[in-house]
């Protein structure tokens, strides 16, 4: 029982505790940026051989374009895609070499898992990646400042578009609703990671359809994190 105790003090030290209070009080991290109708959708957990290129179709009908974090085995395993997205205009960043939770990763673990998806991304478009988000957004005790120079982006809203059963429409609603000046949402464009379905993207691209062409989104400019960044800096300075 005293061990058991020990484990769980050690895990609330190392993982929990960290990632409620980054989370809770944003330190050392952006979750919106202050442009004025500006918006910054952003995809994790690409590239997907089928998802990801339908996605990159879409967004160039609506000349939207968007921020991918990507999982460095995927990147390798498709860096046709990762070009695409480059060359379209669109931000590549990093979403650690593969799909793990940064409660699970010792210092010199998380140090390689930046190391190898940061080489990745940079042999394949020819730039080093300046943006991380954390699988689940997840951090430990150390991930913060050992991510650096990185920029760590997290999100003013997350619609839950990884299950299968949340419909087009809902999903569509949803977005609708996160969208205010300076939000970053987070959707997926792969869902081969655990806890999500395999599927579930083809909702997510129905339902970005469904989004763009309403009226009511040409209020808005879907933007890049850097840009959406650099508009912030400029208000704040």
């Amino acid at each position: 029982m005293i061990v058991v105790a020990y484990l769980v003090v050690l895990l609330f030290i190392y993982a929990v505790g960290p990632t409620l209070f980054i989370r809770l009080t944003g330190t050392g991290i952006h979750q919106r940026g202050k442009g004025h109708k500006m918006i910054a959708l952003t995809f994790d957990d690409g590239p997907d051989p089928i998802y990801t290129p339908m996605l990159l179709d879409l967004l160039d009908q609506y000349e939207v374009k968007a921020t991918f974090f990507v999982v460095g085995t995927k990147a390798r395993a498709y860096p046709e895609i990762i070009q695409n997205m480059h060359q379209r205009g669109h931000t590549v960043g990093i979403h650690n070499d593969i799909h793990l939770s940064n409660w699970l990763l010792p210092p010199f673990l998380f140090h390689k898992q930046l190391r190898k998806a940061t080489k990745t991304v940079e042999a394949i478009t020819g730039e080093t990646p300046r943006y991380y988000r954390p699988p689940w957004g997840h951090f430990n005790l150390l991930s913060l400042p050992a991510s650096k120079p990185l920029q760590t982006i997290m999100w003013t809203s997350i619609p839950g578009d990884w299950k299968k059963k949340v419909s087009p429409q809902t999903l569509a609603k949803r977005i609708q609703s996160a969208c205010s000046s300076g939000a970053i949402i987070t959707l997926h464009d792969s869902g081969t990671t655990l806890g999500a379905d395999l599927h579930a993207p083809a909702n997510t691209i129905e339902a970005l359809k469904l989004f763009l062409s309403d009226p009511a989104s040409k209020d808005y400019q879907f933007v890049t994190i850097p840009v959406i960044l650099q508009t912030t800096a400029k208000s704040e300075g």
